[in-house]
């Protein structure tokens, strides 16, 4: 399975839409998430249709930002639990005699005064013990300095609070393939920012469940913000997996 959490800027632009197009038939595409759609509901049906896509949810933009949408490929392959403005909580369904496991698409107000709240939510949608948990989207923060490259450093306690609000919920980053920096501004010059806002993070439940995961990092041109592909279940296309190389000391004792 192949997850993409993207956001993507506005779905107005007929270049998002078509670069969009071609990574869901390129990476072939079974749940799409995707933030500042800026898009109403009855456009929707024309992304879906254009992606091969059976099922969406939309929630809509207030104003002329924000806006969530998930897609996915067949009909019963997703059910809704609950959603808000930030977020959309999905059961994904499994083969018969497995369990469902949860999936949330997440986006953390980007408006500095009301982004504590942002934490509290997350906290809220921690399911009950047990259940498999991942959660995919936009957190506008970084876990440390490393996570950022020009401007004035992140305050400490900013960064903590991160740390502390996915430490509570029990969820842990899954990593990158590719350049971990996953926004910038776009500048040429002197003020040029780089960071990793978006990422993919789960609980150990599902992280012991699904064992074969990647997070592929994708450049695009559209948007400040990269797309992020999570592939569950098997190894990204082009990614070599390494075997662990052991070096055994009685081989120092042989001249070849």
């Amino acid at each position: 399975m192949k997850i993409l959490n993207w956001n993507c800027r506005g779905l107005g632009n007929l270049r998002t839409v078509q670069c969009l197009c071609l990574i869901a038939k390129e990476k072939r595409l079974e749940i799409v998430f995707l933030i500042e759609t800026r898009m109403r509901t009855e456009k929707a049906n024309g992304i879906k249709r254009k992606l091969g896509m059976e099922g969406c949810i939309v929630v809509k933009p207030r104003g002329m930002s924000g806006g969530l949408m998930v897609l996915w490929k067949k009909e019963d392959q997703v059910e809704l639990l609950n959603y808000s403005q930030w977020h959309i909580n999905l059961w994904v369904k499994r083969r018969r005699g497995e369990d469902d496991w949860l999936l949330t698409g997440f986006y953390r107000n980007p408006n500095a005064s009301k982004r504590e709240k942002s934490w509290d939510l997350l906290k809220e949608l921690k399911p009950q013990e047990g259940i498999a948990w991942c959660v995919v989207g936009d957190f506008n923060e970084i876990i440390s300095q490393d996570e950022k490259v020009g401007g004035r450093e992140r305050s400490e306690g900013q960064m903590t609070r991160f740390r502390e609000g996915l430490e509570w919920a029990g969820l842990y980053d899954m990593g990158w393939i590719g350049n971990k920096f996953t926004w910038s501004n776009g500048h040429e010059d002197h003020t040029f920012i780089k960071k990793r806002l978006d990422r993919e993070v789960a609980n150990q439940t599902w992280m012991r469940r699904f064992m074969e995961r990647r997070v592929e990092i994708l450049g695009t041109q559209v948007s400040d913000h990269k797309a992020l592909v999570l592939t569950v279940g098997g190894l990204v296309e082009g990614f070599q997996q390494k075997r662990n190389f052991k070096y055994e000391m009685s081989w120092g004792m042989e001249d070849e």
